[in-house]
Protein backbone atom coordinates (compact mmCIF):
# COMPACT_ATOMS: atom_id res chain seq x y z
CA UNK A 1 0.00 0.00 0.00
CA UNK A 2 1.28 3.61 -1.12
CA UNK A 3 0.14 6.95 -0.35
CA UNK A 4 1.19 10.42 -0.64
CA UNK A 5 3.60 12.69 1.77
CA UNK A 6 4.96 15.74 1.86
CA UNK A 7 8.97 15.21 1.81
CA UNK A 8 11.26 17.95 3.65
CA UNK A 9 11.80 20.41 1.22
CA UNK A 10 7.93 20.71 0.47
CA UNK A 11 8.02 17.45 -2.65
CA UNK A 12 5.36 15.44 -2.31
CA UNK A 13 6.48 11.94 -3.05
CA UNK A 14 4.86 8.43 -2.78
CA UNK A 15 5.65 6.49 0.46
CA UNK A 16 5.02 3.25 1.77
CA UNK A 17 2.70 2.97 4.65
CA UNK A 18 4.44 1.42 7.89
CA UNK A 19 2.48 -1.18 9.94
CA UNK A 20 0.52 -2.35 7.02
CA UNK A 21 2.19 -5.85 6.94
CA UNK A 22 1.74 -8.73 9.01
CA UNK A 23 3.85 -9.44 11.37
CA UNK A 24 4.72 -13.00 9.96
CA UNK A 25 6.80 -14.53 12.56
CA UNK A 26 3.93 -13.68 15.41
CA UNK A 27 1.43 -14.66 13.26
CA UNK A 28 3.30 -18.11 12.85
CA UNK A 29 4.53 -18.88 16.22
CA UNK A 30 1.28 -17.60 17.73
CA UNK A 31 -0.67 -20.00 15.24
CA UNK A 32 1.06 -22.91 16.93
CA UNK A 33 1.39 -21.34 20.33
CA UNK A 34 -2.53 -21.31 20.03
CA UNK A 35 -2.81 -24.66 18.85
CA UNK A 36 -0.89 -26.36 21.35
CA UNK A 37 -2.81 -24.10 23.78
CA UNK A 38 -6.22 -25.30 22.64
CA UNK A 39 -5.51 -28.76 22.45
CA UNK A 40 -3.45 -29.15 26.54
CA UNK A 41 -6.47 -26.91 27.70
CA UNK A 42 -9.32 -28.81 26.05
CA UNK A 43 -7.28 -32.35 27.22
CA UNK A 44 -6.81 -30.94 30.54
CA UNK A 45 -10.47 -29.72 31.14
CA UNK A 46 -11.31 -33.33 30.11
CA UNK A 47 -9.63 -34.78 32.55
CA UNK A 48 -10.68 -32.44 35.05
CA UNK A 49 -14.11 -33.12 34.87
CA UNK A 50 -15.76 -35.71 36.86
CA UNK A 51 -18.35 -38.30 34.57
CA UNK A 52 -18.63 -41.31 37.18
CA UNK A 53 -21.75 -40.62 38.36
CA UNK A 54 -23.87 -39.79 34.58
CA UNK A 55 -25.61 -41.89 32.47
CA UNK A 56 -23.31 -42.56 28.97
CA UNK A 57 -25.47 -39.96 27.29
CA UNK A 58 -24.33 -37.10 30.04
CA UNK A 59 -21.11 -38.54 30.36
CA UNK A 60 -20.46 -38.12 26.57
CA UNK A 61 -22.07 -34.48 26.58
CA UNK A 62 -19.85 -33.60 29.51
CA UNK A 63 -16.94 -34.44 27.58
CA UNK A 64 -17.61 -33.36 24.33
CA UNK A 65 -18.66 -29.85 26.22
CA UNK A 66 -15.46 -29.92 27.99
CA UNK A 67 -13.39 -30.31 24.88
CA UNK A 68 -14.95 -28.18 22.95
CA UNK A 69 -14.86 -25.34 26.28
CA UNK A 70 -11.03 -26.17 26.52
CA UNK A 71 -10.14 -25.77 22.81
CA UNK A 72 -12.36 -22.33 22.77
CA UNK A 73 -10.14 -21.24 25.63
CA UNK A 74 -6.78 -22.52 24.37
CA UNK A 75 -7.52 -20.17 21.24
CA UNK A 76 -8.51 -17.35 22.76
CA UNK A 77 -5.52 -17.23 24.81
CA UNK A 78 -3.37 -18.18 21.91
CA UNK A 79 -4.77 -15.50 19.18
CA UNK A 80 -5.00 -12.82 22.42
CA UNK A 81 -1.32 -13.28 23.04
CA UNK A 82 -0.67 -13.60 19.44
CA UNK A 83 -2.20 -9.92 19.43
CA UNK A 84 -0.11 -8.73 21.91
CA UNK A 85 3.13 -9.69 20.57
CA UNK A 86 2.37 -8.46 16.74
CA UNK A 87 4.92 -5.93 16.50
CA UNK A 88 4.07 -4.69 12.87
CA UNK A 89 0.43 -4.81 10.96
CA UNK A 90 -2.96 -4.90 12.24
CA UNK A 91 -2.95 -6.80 15.73
CA UNK A 92 -6.41 -7.94 15.57
CA UNK A 93 -5.96 -9.04 12.57
CA UNK A 94 -2.55 -10.93 13.39
CA UNK A 95 -4.44 -12.42 16.26
CA UNK A 96 -7.08 -13.73 14.23
CA UNK A 97 -4.59 -15.24 11.65
CA UNK A 98 -3.07 -17.13 14.64
CA UNK A 99 -6.23 -18.64 15.52
CA UNK A 100 -7.36 -19.90 12.56
CA UNK A 101 -4.26 -20.83 12.04
CA UNK A 102 -3.89 -22.93 15.07
CA UNK A 103 -7.06 -24.60 14.90
CA UNK A 104 -6.37 -25.60 11.10
CA UNK A 105 -2.95 -26.85 11.78
CA UNK A 106 -3.52 -28.76 15.49
CA UNK A 107 -6.92 -29.19 16.18
CA UNK A 108 -8.54 -30.08 13.03
CA UNK A 109 -6.35 -32.40 11.90
CA UNK A 110 -6.46 -34.14 14.93
CA UNK A 111 -10.30 -33.95 15.09
CA UNK A 112 -10.40 -35.73 12.12
CA UNK A 113 -7.87 -38.60 12.75
CA UNK A 114 -9.08 -39.31 16.74
CA UNK A 115 -12.84 -39.65 15.09
CA UNK A 116 -14.68 -42.70 15.97
CA UNK A 117 -14.34 -45.72 13.38
CA UNK A 118 -18.18 -45.91 12.80
CA UNK A 119 -17.82 -42.06 11.38
CA UNK A 120 -16.80 -41.53 7.55
CA UNK A 121 -14.15 -38.98 6.68
CA UNK A 122 -16.66 -36.04 5.40
CA UNK A 123 -18.50 -36.17 8.42
CA UNK A 124 -15.67 -35.94 10.28
CA UNK A 125 -14.26 -32.81 7.99
CA UNK A 126 -17.94 -31.40 8.25
CA UNK A 127 -18.18 -31.89 12.29
CA UNK A 128 -14.42 -30.06 11.92
CA UNK A 129 -15.96 -27.28 9.94
CA UNK A 130 -19.06 -26.52 12.94
CA UNK A 131 -16.25 -26.70 15.52
CA UNK A 132 -14.58 -24.02 13.21
CA UNK A 133 -17.79 -22.10 13.16
CA UNK A 134 -18.34 -22.25 16.95
CA UNK A 135 -14.58 -21.18 18.05
CA UNK A 136 -14.63 -18.63 15.72
CA UNK A 137 -16.19 -16.18 18.29
CA UNK A 138 -13.60 -17.33 21.05
CA UNK A 139 -10.72 -16.59 18.11
CA UNK A 140 -11.94 -13.11 18.06
CA UNK A 141 -12.81 -12.20 21.99
CA UNK A 142 -9.30 -13.30 22.21
CA UNK A 143 -7.66 -11.02 19.46
CA UNK A 144 -9.46 -7.79 20.43
CA UNK A 145 -8.54 -8.69 23.88
CA UNK A 146 -4.33 -8.88 22.94
CA UNK A 147 -4.89 -5.99 20.91
CA UNK A 148 -7.06 -3.76 23.25
CA UNK A 149 -4.11 -4.55 26.46
CA UNK A 150 -1.43 -3.79 24.12
CA UNK A 151 -3.03 -0.72 22.81
CA UNK A 152 -3.49 0.98 26.44
CA UNK A 153 0.46 0.37 26.97
CA UNK A 154 2.12 4.26 26.79
CA UNK A 155 5.63 2.29 25.19
CA UNK A 156 5.53 0.48 22.70
CA UNK A 157 9.66 0.18 21.39
CA UNK A 158 8.37 -1.98 18.86
CA UNK A 159 5.75 0.18 17.10
CA UNK A 160 6.69 2.88 14.38
CA UNK A 161 4.08 5.88 13.91
CA UNK A 162 1.99 5.74 10.94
Amino acid sequence: MFEWANKPGGRWMMSQRVGRHLDMFVTAAGGLTSGVLALGTALLLKAAVDTEGAGPTAATLSDAFSLFFGAAIGLAAGSASAAFAARTGPRILTGLTAGFLGYALILAPTLIATAPSDVSLPESISTAALAAALATPFILLGATVGASIRGYRKTDPYRHAP
